[in-house]
């Protein structure tokens, strides 16, 4: 007599910090249809409204929260209210993005702390407060968003290259410190470009594919973890995109 079949895993809940047009869209698009329950966060959570409606109809349960990623307080709020009101994240996705260009010689004060808080502070605040809530559970995964400056220092790209190298750093340490508990950090760096719609004469990732791979992430078994991924369309150079 042949055994019952396992149970189906259900999806679980997935929080995407920093939800906007393009990228954000379409992982959220894509944990709805596979049945995750969403937490969507970013500053006006009110301009989320029609892709909560949209997102209805496919995951079990869609919120959008109002956050300032790069406030201490904010994102520890977030999350205790995440835990009390929609149960623990099993996925946690960091994809926010601060870039002001300039030549060293120019670049203010403000512009390069703004750019550091986005890219690198707001995703120790985020990943913490994660790990703190998946660290009981013994399970979870967190996902940090870079791109080509995370391991290139490009010309007039500063701003970003800190804030990212210190994402990557993050990423590593956490990644050190939480896989023995369970939990799966991983680094995710996108060299091109994201097309959202508008036709460009250079190589652009979709979206959409990029999302089918970080859903790959958060699946693989424990025995065959990824630390760190690059993406990028099969016409791009490497590390050269800008």
């Amino acid at each position: 007599m042949n055994p019952p079949p396992a149970p189906t895993a259900v999806p679980g809940l997935a929080v995407i910090v920093g939800v906007g047009p393009g990228f954000g869209f379409a992982m959220a698009r894509r944990l709805a249809r596979e049945g995750f329950r969403l937490v969507l966060v970013c500053r006006n959570a009110r301009g989320l409204s029609d892709l909560v409606d949209e997102l209805a109809r496919l995951a079990p349960s869609v919120t959008a929260i109002g956050c300032d990623a790069t406030g201490e307080a904010q994102v520890d709020d977030l999350f205790r209210r995440i835990n009390r009101e929609v149960g623990p994240p099993d996925l946690v996705i960091y994809s926010l993005q601060d870039f002001g260009p300039g030549k060293v010689v120019d670049v203010t004060a403000a512009a390069f702390e703004s750019c550091w808080r986005h890219n690198c502070l707001g995703a120790f605040f985020v990943s913490r407060a994660a790990a703190r809530a998946m660290v009981a559970r013994q399970q979870g995964s967190i996902i940090l968003i870079g791109s080509t400056s995370s391991i290139i220092g490009r010309e007039g790209h500063l701003n970003l290259a800190v804030g990212k190298f210190g994402q990557r750093a993050l990423a590593q340490v956490l990644a050190r410190e939480l896989w023995p508990e369970g939990i799966h950090v991983a680094h995710v760096m996108i060299d091109a470009d994201i097309h959202e719609g508008i036709s460009q004469p250079h190589p652009q990732a979709h979206a959409d594919d990029i999302a089918h791979s970080i859903l790959g992430l958060h699946q693989q078994p424990r025995t065959a973890w990824t630390s760190e991924m690059d993406l990028r369309p099969s016409d791009e150079r490497f590390w050269e995109h800008c």
